[in-house]
């Protein structure tokens, strides 16, 4: 059995501090709600404009599809999507922010997060201390205080 320590890394870490556990700081939050829902793949390649981020997208819940009394089985549709991580070149962000808002988004949600990650590795996301509501033509009014969500609509 090799020792873990003398082993040395096999790739680079990863962008996200998401796997790191007893951690606490703050990582970059971001909601996107498309015009309308998009499938994953189209989804996927709309949030390329920002990356290097963790991404989830949003599915409806299962519960939800039944109630659909077509019988017709949904296409796997995304209406939305929450990226995290690192703030790394806040200009570069806007110019993603400003391009999602020019095509497939809806309105965007996006600041700098506090959060607590347990030992066991479940994230608690600190409530936001102040809202701005900004027109998505002012990207460029976004300031990235920690604490401050700002609403691109």
């Amino acid at each position: 059995m090799t020792d873990p320590a003398s082993t040395p890394p096999t790739s680079t870490a990863p962008a996200s501090t998401r796997t790191d556990k007893g951690v606490r700081g703050f990582e970059l939050d971001i909601h996107v709600a498309f015009t309308q829902p998009l499938p994953a793949a189209q989804a996927r390649a709309a949030l390329l404009t920002l990356d290097g981020f963790t991404v989830d997208l949003y599915r409806p819940h299962p519960a939800a599809l039944h109630a659909d009394q077509s019988g017709e089985d949904t296409p796997d549709e995304v209406p939305s999507a929450r990226l995290t991580g690192p703030l790394r070149d806040p200009e570069t962000l806007r110019a993603g922010l400003s391009a999602l808002l020019g095509g497939p988004a809806r309105y965007v949600e996006v600041g700098v997060r506090g959060f607590l990650r347990s030992a066991a590795g479940q994230t608690e996301w600190m409530p936001w201390k102040r809202n701005a509501v900004l027109p998505r033509a002012d990207v460029a009014r976004v300031t990235f205080e920690e604490g401050v969500r700002f609403v691109l609509e």
